[in-house]
């Protein structure tokens, strides 16, 4: 806590989902899996750096937390692997790219943007792997590039029909289409979404799913984590700097992916994280806190960092501004990297568009680590500081 301006303020450092399986190209399929963020590792010793300068600050951390059946990890679905390393190898002739063994193929199918001259130079799209769900959240067909559905067969494990604890995984796409497209239907009044998949990462239990030691956790902390695969957050205090640390799993369902730190995807179910900034907000307003500052930093920025941003802002601040704070949300695109998808703020998940969106639609501003640090690190308050508080005020 310092006074800034007058006003007793704090912050809050929200790090999303700075997981091995996001920026370590070294694991597997029995690690965990990889879906790599390009440059991902960059972020982890700078939030590291905050961590172990910063005294009695309040760190909530993202943890993409799946089982290793989840729904949205593509090689849970045979019939769509089939389909894409077709496609995929396809896609590599037409670009004049060598033709890897089946192995590899299939490995490479599974990945959202290719980068066939290496993660410095800009990617080759390729389109992403979504199943769509009708009404009821069964899937339907699996949704190609230019808006049509194909037709798939779906099974269940049991063998029975799907349900909300089973949807069912897709075990053949078929050379037939639904009859209207994808916008089509919407135009129709039908709600039809659909479900992004992804290479496996984040799997309970695995390295993948684990922060790197460069992010300088307290050892405590780390034990819990590793101790601990069923809770829905997990809290620990550091005695020896007064930081708190709160880590919110999502994605635990094996039914419903998960991006923002608040709410699953299917835009009901609630994380842990609606209690967190609830306790959180409890001990600000106990401590005469008056102004708080959420900083929010980490993977992907146009996917987890974006929606968790998003929850923040409509939600989970909202615990805050009852208490008569006022609240300010910032990105930090230092501790930030994204999917390398183009096309600005106009094209949803496009990395180059994220400030503006977030800027535009839900009045967030940037931040860096130095202002990060004025109110973390230990030292005098600094009344001189000149603070906007764009989000909810009080």
């Amino acid at each position: 806590m310092k006074i800034v301006n007058g006003k007793k303020t704090a912050a809050i450092h929200v790090f999303i989902d700075p997981e091995r399986g996001f920026l370590d190209l070294s694991l597997t399929d029995a690690t965990g899996g990889v879906l790599y963020v390009p440059k991902g590792e960059e972020v982890t010793a700078l939030m590291g750096d905050i961590i172990g300068q910063s005294r009695d600050s309040v760190f909530i951390l993202g943890q993409d937390y799946h089982p290793a059946n989840h729904i949205s990890f593509m090689v849970n679905h045979p019939g769509v692997m089939e389909y894409r390393a077709a496609r995929f190898r396809e896609f590599l002739i037409e670009n004049s790219q060598p033709v890897p063994d089946a192995a590899a193929l299939k490995l490479q199918a599974q990945q959202p943007v290719h980068f066939f001259n290496g993660f410095d130079n800009p990617p080759v799209p390729f389109p992403f792997a979504e199943i769509v769900f009708d009404e009821h959240r069964n899937i339907i067909g699996l949704k190609e590039q230019d808006g049509r559905i194909r037709k798939v067969t779906v099974e269940t494990s049991s063998g029975l029909a799907p349900s909300e604890k089973d949807r069912g995984r897709v075990t053949k796409v078929l050379d037939e289409y639904l009859d209207n497209s994808f916008d089509g239907y919407r135009a129709a009044g039908r709600l039809l979404s659909t479900q992004t998949l992804w290479t496996k990462h984040g799997v309970q239990g695995t390295d993948s799913s684990l922060y790197p030691a460069d992010m300088q956790l307290p050892k405590e902390l780390r034990d819990k984590l590793n101790g601990d695969l069923m809770s829905r957050t997990i809290y620990h205090r550091d005695a020896a700097t007064g930081n708190e640390f709160y880590v919110v799993r999502k994605g635990a369902d094996s039914e419903v992916d998960s991006y923002g730190i608040g709410v699953e995807n299917d835009g009901e179910t609630m994380t842990g994280a609606w209690d967190v900034f609830k306790s959180v907000a409890q001990k600000f307003k106990q401590q005469g806190i008056e102004d708080v500052v959420i900083n929010v930093g980490g993977l992907a920025s146009n996917f987890c960092v974006e929606f968790s941003i998003n929850n923040i802002v409509d939600f989970l601040a909202g615990h805050f501004k009852m208490r008569q704070m006022g609240v300010e949300v910032n990105f930090v695109p230092e501790i930030s990297r994204g999917i390398p998808i183009p096309g600005g703020a106009a094209v949803p998940f496009s990395l180059d568009g994220v400030e503006e969106r977030l800027r535009t639609t839900r009045n967030v501003g940037t931040t860096t680590i130095d202002k990060m640090l004025e109110l973390s690190l230990p030292g005098k308050d600094q009344p001189g500081v000149s603070r906007k508080f764009p989000g909810f005020t009080g």
